[in-house]
């Protein structure tokens, strides 16, 4: 492949775990600040109304959470294949200088 469609490749991938982050941080605050309100909102009445909670609130904390957990393990892995490509890469060039006679150390 040429190396401009590498870069390419890797600044879209880039740009798609970005925008991935920035929605899924999005969900989580969203959700949080739902629930809150609807947590306030049951409280405020004399005693307790169930029927003022958000609908499958359990689930969607999961979803939440889950969600939330999900982005940074991919954010990890993408770091770790980062740090990895950028190893490769300067081995490869060690190589090449190794190779035309010239010393690596």
């Amino acid at each position: 492949m040429p190396r401009d469609f590498n870069k390419l490749l890797g600044v879209l991938g880039g740009l798609t775990l970005l925008g991935l982050n920035v929605a899924v941080v999005a969900f989580f605050f969203l959700w949080q600040i739902a629930d809150s309100a609807a947590v306030n909102r049951m409280e405020a009445a004399a005693g307790v109304d169930p029927a003022q909670m958000l609908p499958n609130a359990n689930p969607l904390w999961i979803a939440a959470h889950a969600s939330l957990l999900m982005v940074l393990a991919a954010d990890v892995l993408a770091v770790v294949f980062a740090v990895m490509l950028v190893k490769t890469l300067h081995r490869t060039r060690s190589g090449v200088v190794a190779a035309s006679g010239q010393s690596v150390f």
